[in-house]
């Protein structure tokens, strides 16, 4: 029996259960069959952190992308608008030119771009932003570049809770270039095994250079874990979190676990900071730094993890390295702000901030796996990601003003898509190999081993049903 109150928080329920969204989910349950392992089990079987509860598109309807146009029949924008739990599946590769933004508004979706056939999928000219509950991304590029003139990240979370973002890249935006920042509603996130490289510094940005990491801001006691991702070439905000809310009016604060990140060549003399108090807000951002791996390039001036002059924010550092040195005083890497001594002894944590597990690694294990494994490597990575990757190894590459300094966007190919008699998601030759029927599309939704998953999320998941 499909069991919706143990699905959906119920806080989040409660406050919610008029809103429209929530109406056509109940709606469409009652057509729906999830086994009650469903409701427990991760958004994947690697999902982590805050956001790996996530169920996306599980137990609903299956729209295939079947053409590189901005928007229309068949395009990734006409999937990602449609009101219901639904599960993106690719027929192509290649790169989306869009016209404008992808806004992913409506809750209950997955984007499974690692189905596409060939190269894989990007977005160029414009962003993929977030603002639903209930949403996985995996497997997508993200690289608007500043062509089409628009200020804005490759990738963002802007509201929603239960979102997990999972081996995407991200590169060459005009702001920040994966961030996850709200003064509303925003929790439960995860950015996990992604690179975010190449922010474009000076660029058409109204502010002048304007090239950054991730701005990742959050309250109400709500959320966010970024780990096992690859920083390359930006100018600053690797990362930049912190909370809008003064503490008066947010006792709870914003909770941010940060580990086995890679960080490579920032400018200035510290690669992340907090400046919370420098704005006047004195918030309550309690942080983890974790297992982080950081490493100068020729744009680097300096060898600081972090700068902080937020005196009332809490934070923990523990096993980071600096250019392959594991300090013993793990706050030699962090810069202070103006803070008193009492300061100092109310922000260090003598333990680790609580948050939902990640598997962690040592640093410089992290380091080897982020650089083998993170990114759209499904089907496969391109060009880009291959020389981001080579330029961290070797220590070379710098920060960029325009994509063409680099060439741009590479040619994604696409070859003819598996085929799928039933359109249900599920190429043929896979349900025949496990004894699945490819003229029975129903069959999708079915859970023939009882693990919580649908047939077809094994099938994304690389998993036996």
């Amino acid at each position: 029996m499909f069991r919706l109150f143990k699905i959906l928080n119920l806080n989040w329920l409660r406050k919610y259960m008029m809103s429209r969204s929530l109406v056509i989910f109940l709606a469409l349950c009652a057509t729906v069959s999830i086994p009650d392992t469903a409701i427990s089990v991760p958004a994947f079987p690697a999902a982590e952190g805050f956001g790996a509860q996530s169920i996306g598109g599980r137990g609903g309807k299956v729209f295939f992308v079947t053409n590189l146009n901005d928007d229309g029949p068949g395009s990734l924008r006409e999937a990602v608008k449609t009101d219901c739990p639904r599960t993106v599946i690719f027929s192509v590769s290649g790169t989306v030119a869009l016209k404008s933004s992808i806004a992913i508004t409506k809750p209950y979706i997955t984007i499974a771009g690692q189905s596409a056939p060939g190269d894989g999928i990007c977005l160029k000219n414009h962003a993929l932003a977030i603002a639903a509950d209930n949403v996985i991304v995996r497997h997508i590029r993200c690289r608007p570049g500043d062509n089409a003139g628009a200020e804005s990240d490759s990738l963002s979370v802007s509201s929603g809770r239960d979102i997990i973002v999972d081996h995407c890249s991200a590169s060459w935006s005009v702001d920040e270039t994966l961030s996850a920042s709200s003064r509303g509603r925003l929790g439960n996130v995860t950015v996990q095994w992604c690179i975010i490289s190449e922010s474009l510094h000076d660029s058409i940005h109204h502010k002048g250079p304007h090239g950054y990491g991730s701005l990742i801001r959050g309250s109400s006691g709500n959320g966010y874990t970024y780990h096992h991702n690859l920083y390359a070439h930006h100018h600053a905000r690797l990362p930049r979190p912190g909370n809008y809310i003064d503490r008066s009016r947010d006792p709870e604060g914003f909770i941010f676990d940060f580990r086995n990140n890679v960080i490579y060549n920032w400018a200035g003399r510290a690669a992340g900071y907090n400046a919370d108090g420098s704005n006047g807000t004195n918030s309550i951002t309690k942080m983890n730094f974790t297992g982080n791996y950081y490493k100068a390039g020729v744009n680097s001036s300096g060898s600081l993890a972090f700068s902080e002059s937020t005196r009332s924010a809490k934070a923990w550092f523990s096993g980071n390295c600096m250019n392959g040195s594991y300090p013993g005083d793990q706050w030699s890497l962090v810069s202070f702000i103006e803070f008193s001594g009492e300061d100092l002894k109310s922000y260090k944590q003598s333990n680790p901030i609580p948050v939902p597990a990640v598997k962690t690694d040592d640093a410089t294990t992290a380091y080897n796996r982020v650089l083998a494994e993170a990114g759209a490597v499904l089907p496969k990575r391109d060009a880009v990601d291959i020389r981001i990757v080579n330029e961290v190894k070797n220590g070379t590459g710098k920060i960029i003003n325009d994509e063409q300094q680099v060439g741009g966007w590479p040619e994604l190919k696409s070859t003819a898509p598996p085929k799928d008699s039933d359109k249900d998601g599920m190429p043929d030759a896979w349900e025949k190999q496990h004894g699945l029927d490819p003229k029975n599309p129903a069959d999708r939704n079915a859970d023939n081993d009882a693990d919580g998953y649908t047939n077809m999320e094994e099938y994304l998941n690389r998993t036996k049903p």
